[in-house]
């Protein structure tokens, strides 16, 4: 028999006839039963997402341009959604990216204190106009900064004479004081310290913000292929769902690199990776724009050139942000 109450939402307290709630879209399960069954169910679900994210990976990673023409069809049911699958694939990527690398003060610029203390001793002319900065100069310098940044300008000063760090800040102290600075220069001065100090705290950085900074360039990049395809008349969110498949394409493509070996074939699968991007993108363009051939490549060229005048200022940014 039917409990009663059943065909009632304990959500809303509207009737329920079918298995969703029309009112609230609160479903007819109850988790609030034995361990096994809510297991069982949990499984059940996670192959169903598993079967979506299985054809939604076949169309993007295969056929480039047709996931975002079955979303402009308003087939969507069938597919993970575009900003799921795009968090998705930049968390892996950027996870083995992280997994990866070697961020070591000593390795990340190669700038320890053995070579960068001897590149310039001896093979550099000293230039005879610079002047080496007073005590007193040194000491307003060092008084400006804040005691965390004061601190890391200490080690670098107490550093030997021909270290590369300690060479650039006491370059940078001779040529005025922090306090006279603006605070554009002050930030970059307080950023340039910490790298100075720990080198590895560029590439942290680069890789902490980069996720930041290439999702907020998303709406820039959809912005680009809607100017260099007015003539379509597809709404702007197209253009956009367009760029955060080609984004999606090229994290999953860049993580199956990072898996690879750096010898032998894998070596030669691993560079063909890194260089399928821009192919499918130009494939891409064609099956979802319908241009031909040559207007494919020479919008992608300009799609490239113009996110790139956007992408490269936005990593290096990155490096100054604290992450």
């Amino acid at each position: 028999m039917t409990p009663a109450g059943a065909r009632t939402c304990p959500n809303c307290g509207r009737d329920r006839p079918e298995s969703f709630c029309a009112h609230c879209g609160q479903s007819d399960r109850d988790y609030a039963r034995a361990l096994w069954s809510v297991a069982g169910e949990f499984v059940r679900e996670t192959f169903e997402v598993d079967s979506r994210l299985f054809r939604t990976l076949k169309l993007l990673m295969f056929r480039p341009g047709s996931l975002t023409r079955e979303f402009s069809r308003n087939r969507r049911a069938g597919f993970v959604s575009p900003v799921r699958l795009y968090i998705f694939a930049s968390f892996v990527f950027f996870l083995l990216l992280s997994l990866r690398g070697d961020f070591g003060a000593a390795g990340a610029l190669n700038l320890n204190e053995e070579n960068v203390g001897s590149s310039l001793t001896g093979e550099q002319p000293e230039d005879a106009t610079a002047q080496p900065p007073t005590e007193e100069h040194l000491e307003a310098f060092r008084a400006a900064l804040p005691p965390e940044q004061r601190r890391k300008a200490d080690d670098i000063l107490a550093r030997p004479e021909g270290n590369v760090a300690r060479q650039i800040l006491v370059g940078v102290a001779s040529r005025g004081g922090v306090a006279e600075a603006g605070w554009a220069d002050r930030f970059l001065l307080l950023s340039g310290i910490d790298m100075l100090h720990d080198p590895s705290v560029i590439p942290r950085r680069l890789l902490s913000n980069m996720p930041i900074a290439m999702f907020c360039l998303l709406p820039f990049l959809g912005l680009i292929l809607a100017v260099f395809h007015f003539r379509r008349k597809r709404f702007y969110v197209e253009h956009l769902v367009f760029a955060i498949h080609i984004q999606t394409f090229t994290f999953l493509i860049y993580s199956v690199a990072l898996l690879l070996p750096e010898s032998g074939p894998g070596l030669w699968v691993r560079v063909s990776c890194l260089l399928v991007p821009y192919p499918y993108f130009v494939i891409a363009l064609r099956r979802y724009y319908e241009n031909g051939w040559v207007m494919s490549v020479a919008k992608s060229v300009g799609a490239y050139v113009l996110y790139s005048l956007a992408l490269i200022p936005a990593f290096i940014l990155s490096v100054f942000v604290t992450g």
